[in-house]
């Protein structure tokens, strides 16, 4: 009865901890963080290999960062207009695929002002910032969200005889892509400001972008850890 009281506070301040300083420790280091987050993932789907739902939430959260990895890659890649014009048509489809949900709008937002800006730029013959990749990025995010959204209807379609429930994990991602996904959205209206409207004193965004960032994908492993440990914690008090 005493552990059954105590284990679970004593688990969550020690993980809860262990995440914070993991996310101070490896601000500044993204593959260091990229490599924590993937070790997580692994770890999780280990452990709470018998469940199904949890191990659905895993594959797409690694599905994701797996497409934004070699997003970032063709991004650096020669041929920058035919990959910036590539990048929108994905992110104008995405939209089209998720404009039921209210959140679509931070994208269609992200997209117009980056379009509007694009033709801008090639008028006045200016450098274009690379800001489709923000765009493109708010895409992945909503993206995600519709997955999660959807993960029971497409899971009970492939394993039919399998039990598969919504699980509060599903719901804290869900919740968490439009914080990434506005994040994106603010960085392409600071760019539009500086180079579009020359309010080139207005950084506010680009200075605070590692930090909210790092914070958001800090708070995100810790979602993880707790919720999957939710779920794995009364088998573990039985044992």
């Amino acid at each position: 009865m005493l552990l059954s009281h105590y284990l679970p506070k004593i688990l969550t301040a020690l993980f809860g901890g262990l995440f914070i300083f993991a996310g101070i420790y490896t601000f500044g280091e993204p593959l260091l963080f990229d490599r924590l987050f993937i070790c997580i993932l692994i770890f999780t789907a280990v452990i709470c290999r018998k469940n199904i739902n949890v191990l659905g939430v895993v594959v797409i959260l690694v599905a994701q960062r797996l497409v934004e990895e070699t997003a970032w890659s063709i991004s650096e890649l020669e041929y920058k207009d035919i990959i910036k014009a590539a990048f929108y048509f994905f992110a104008i489809a995405i939209y089209w695929k998720v404009k039921y949900d209210n959140a679509s709008r931070i994208l269609l937002i992200a997209l117009f002002a980056a379009i509007a800006s694009e033709f801008y730029w090639i008028y006045t013959k200016q450098n274009a910032p690379e800001i489709y990749w923000y765009a493109a990025h708010a895409g992945f995010f909503l993206f995600a969200r519709h997955l999660f959204f959807m993960r029971v209807a497409y899971m009970e379609d492939l394993f039919p005889n399998r039990k598969i429930d919504s699980i509060n994990l599903d719901w804290q991602i869900y919740k968490l892509s439009v914080v990434f996904a506005a994040l994106q959205l603010f960085m392409v209206l600071e760019y539009v400001a500086r180079s579009v409207f020359g309010q080139t004193h207005i950084e506010f965004v680009w200075v605070t972008y590692p930090y909210i960032s790092q914070l958001c994908y800090t708070y995100l492993v810790w979602v993880i850890f707790f919720e999957s440990y939710k779920l794995l914690l009364p088998k573990l008090l039985r044992a």
